[in-house]
């Protein structure tokens, strides 16, 4: 058990580390991005400040900071959702998208304010939000998959793919993890906890690995191409 509490908060530490080393990552091959691409860098270094221990622990208010990250939840899903919408190619079919998402996110805040409460976390919303990204990434792989496009594609480098399967791995394990929350959380089951903690770094780990890589991989194709 105290092997797992050490390895729980290890993970914890790195978890932040590759925050900051896919925000560098972006900064550095910012440049080399495609347009859809680019808004990573205001994100990424949102999640910086956001996730700054310091700064984290001023937003606890009445103990809690569910608050504070219902509404990151939803900014993250619209940043996710808008990225990934940006390679479907057919206008109506995004337009569809579109109104679906904000639709959730509508959902979403009645949630917060009128059926889970402002200060507990809004697992209803958060699930909801998950179950369409895994929709939309669904979608896009069975277009890349599908593609005439003549141009032989290396799915190991190609950007949007790894972008694209760092967020697939995000928004599963947040599904799985959200749809027992409550459940256990209120039964104050404290394998749980520790459960979770691992589970939510090493999900972070794999989506920030993943994003860092993805830029790396448009730098390295820019360099070789010029």
């Amino acid at each position: 058990m105290l092997l797992y509490i050490i390895l729980a908060f290890m993970l914890d530490s790195l978890y932040y580390v590759t925050f900051i080393a896919a925000f560098v990552c972006c900064i550095f091959t910012y440049k080399s991005l495609d347009q859809n691409f680019k808004w990573f860098l205001p994100f990424l270094a949102f999640g910086v400040v956001y996730n700054f221990p310091p700064v984290f622990q001023l937003l606890i208010i009445r103990h809690t900071n569910a608050w504070c990250n219902n509404f990151e939840d939803i900014l993250e899903f619209i940043c996710y959702a808008t990225f990934i919408m940006s390679f479907e190619k057919r206008a109506k079919r995004k337009k569809h998208m579109y109104i679906v998402a904000g639709i959730i996110i509508v959902l979403s805040v009645i949630d917060i304010f009128w059926i889970q409460g402002f200060w507990k976390r809004a697992t209803i919303a958060i699930v909801t939000q998950n179950l369409f990204g895994l929709w939309l990434i669904c979608s896009y792989y069975y277009r890349l998959l599908n593609d005439d496009n003549e141009e032989y594609i290396e799915l190991m480098t190609y950007p949007p793919f790894l972008a694209v399967t760092g967020i697939f791995f995000y928004y599963l394990a947040m599904t799985f993890y959200y749809s027992c929350f409550s459940f256990m959380v209120y039964k104050n089951n404290y394998h749980f906890y520790l459960i979770a903690a691992t589970l939510l770094d090493l999900n972070s780990l794999i989506i920030n690995g993943l994003f860092s890589f993805s830029f790396i991989c448009f730098f390295r194709k820019n360099s070789l191409s010029s």
